[in-house]
């Protein structure tokens, strides 16, 4: 049990402790982070059947601005442990995810406010131009407070064994068991509410109905929804790209051999992409390796995250690499840096790389002799990362994640390994591809690739593409993972009428559409998610005593 506690405790530190994407990017994710306590506490099926129930509840969770509307990490590390500690059902790993969640917003709140003495001790080092002292502070202090808010919890909590847990389920009641199994049934509507409230464009929100509709009529399995809704997203993207490049022609006069004029169709040509511009040859040249590991460095741009300032330490600490390339001194170099230590904060992984690469691109220029002053660069990165953030948060966490991972806990919660694995995989490629394209974009291009990238709407003809598979898939999960139904009957002399036989003639799961739109007309009056929490509970809960509602599972 030390070993596990151990493990488990590691997990918990890193998977607050962002110090390298690749590696802590999914460790936000319960589905992950279920199946690895289950493996380090010898039940590896348990852990990931518990982190697949409580990641239905959090797909809808986006995090941006600096806010964590969830501490999804605490949810999945310690409702997993205790969902194995206590033996319980995995569908009683939600009840216990959200308690502790709710206790991880706590500690993410001291993390962030603790965080921030780390900056202004990295400004004294970069006062004296040391610049391994100003990286050794975004990453050592935060991960020491990592660990004594998430590490020693964890530890504690599984090392402290399975007797009480156990105790402690068993002193629960079974008709409570079967309540909680209710309120369980009827969690996941809140993420998939969630989703729908941010992808829920008006003329989107059909294909939400289409996903739905299709699997609760054909029984077909997410994944297959997903290839289905895939093939119809890519004839929906290529049809509007067919009708923008019907390039307008127009009639000009030429004469001919004959000496007649005739009129001649030609498409119109912009001049200035007739214009050669020849690069100035510089001196001083970021290499390939040094702009592949800013990239790399890019990834931990969160790993010293505070309130004060966000990101700005580990912008900073990123671009110590090609200012060290760009200039000799130590001192030069200190002084370059300095105007990367404000406020920042963008998207790190899928679209906000290109913000960086432009960095580069100008620190390039500026140490070549270019009219470009700190200020310029300053004024481009605060410019594009509100922008690039709005793309890049809804790229990551409102597309790729849900779709993603909405599979990979279909494929969870029937047993099957790969679920988790897949997601991971699939998604981890996917953004940090995406991000490494980005981020070289940004370079080549300097400050012009954003607008150039943005030139005839192909990112909002992207995301309305990815947006209908979402919403399919999203309208699947509804049919499939909002898992409650009626025992309500009505006897009329000798017969016999179930409720839920009745609606399933008008349209299957029609109960857990309903709750999943009540749920989204709430998210769309602005209630609280808290309370929208409590409310499931108290309905889940009343609805099972007086035989309104039971579980489906």
């Amino acid at each position: 049990m030390v070993v596990s506690a151990i493990l488990v405790a590691i997990l918990a530190t890193m998977g607050q402790w962002w110090f390298f994407g690749p590696v802590t990017k999914c460790l936000v994710y319960p589905l992950t982070t279920g199946t690895l306590v289950g493996l380090f506490m010898g039940n590896p099926m348990l852990g990931m059947l518990a982190g697949a129930n409580i990641q239905l509840i959090y797909l809808g969770w986006i995090s941006a601005g600096g806010t964590m509307p969830s501490n999804t990490i605490v949810a999945g590390i310690f409702g997993t442990a205790m969902t194995i500690l206590s033996g319980a059902d995995p569908k009683m790993a939600v009840t216990f995810a959200i308690p502790f969640s709710m206790l991880g917003l706590l500690l993410n709140q001291v993390y962030m406010t603790v965080n921030a003495a780390w900056i202004h001790r990295a400004d004294k080092l970069l006062d004296r131009g040391n610049l391994r002292g100003v990286r050794l502070m975004n990453f050592v202090p935060s991960a020491c407070m990592s660990f004594i808010l998430y590490g020693i919890p964890a530890f504690l909590l599984v090392y402290s064994g399975s007797s009480w847990a156990q105790q402690l389920i068993n002193m629960v009641p079974k008709h409570l068991i079967n309540a909680l199994e209710v309120v369980g049934g009827i969690m996941p509507a809140l993420g998939i509410a969630m989703l729908l409230n941010y992808l829920g464009k008006k003329k989107l929100i059909p294909w939400f109905f289409g996903g739905f509709f299709l699997t609760v009529y054909s029984g077909l399995g997410i994944t297959a929804i997903s290839i289905f809704s895939a093939i119809i997203a890519l004839v929906v993207y290529l049809g509007s790209n067919n009708k923008e490049e019907k390039v307008k022609k127009k009639k000009v006069k030429r004469l001919s051999v004959n000496k007649k004029i005739e009129d001649v169709e030609v498409a119109p040509v912009d001049d200035r992409e007739n214009n050669t511009t020849v690069a100035p040859e510089y001196t001083k040249k970021l290499s390939k390796s040094t702009l592949v590991k800013t990239w790399l460095w890019s990834t931990s741009t969160e790993a010293c995250y505070n309130y004060e300032r966000l990101q700005a330490l580990g912008a900073t600490n990123l671009m110590i690499t090609p200012i060290r390339e760009l200039y000799d001194t130590n001192k030069r170099r200190a002084e370059e840096l300095k105007k990367y230590m404000v406020f920042y904060n963008s998207e790190v992984f899928t679209i906000g790389p290109i913000i960086n690469g432009i960095a580069c691109s100008m620190e390039e220029a500026r140490a070549n002799g270019e009219d470009i002053k700190a200020k310029d660069i300053n004024a481009v990165r605060t410019g594009l990362m509100g922008p690039v953030a709005g793309i890049g948060d809804t790229v990551m966490q409102g597309i790729l994640f849900p779709i993603l991972f909405g599979i990979g806990c279909s494929l969870a919660l029937e047993g099957n390994y790969l679920g988790p694995i897949l997601s991971f995989v699939v998604f981890e490629s996917l953004i940090f591809g995406c991000g490494y394209f980005m981020f070289m974009t940004g370079y080549k291009q300097g400050k012009t690739s954003l607008l150039k990238i943005l030139k005839n709407g192909t990112i909002d003809k992207i995301i309305n593409a990815f947006s209908i598979v979402g919403l399919m898939v999203v309208g699947a999960m509804a049919a499939t993972r909002v898992t409650v139904n009626t025992p309500l009957a009505i006897t009329v002399g000798k017969g016999t009428t179930k409720i839920q036989d009745v609606l399933n003639s008008l349209a299957p799961g029609l109960i857990p559409l309903g709750l999943t739109l009540l749920v989204w007309w709430m998210l769309k009056k602005k209630v609280n998610t808290v309370y929208i929490i409590i409310a499931i509970f108290v309905v889940g809960i009343l609805s099972y005593y007086l035989g309104i509602l039971g579980f489906a599972g």
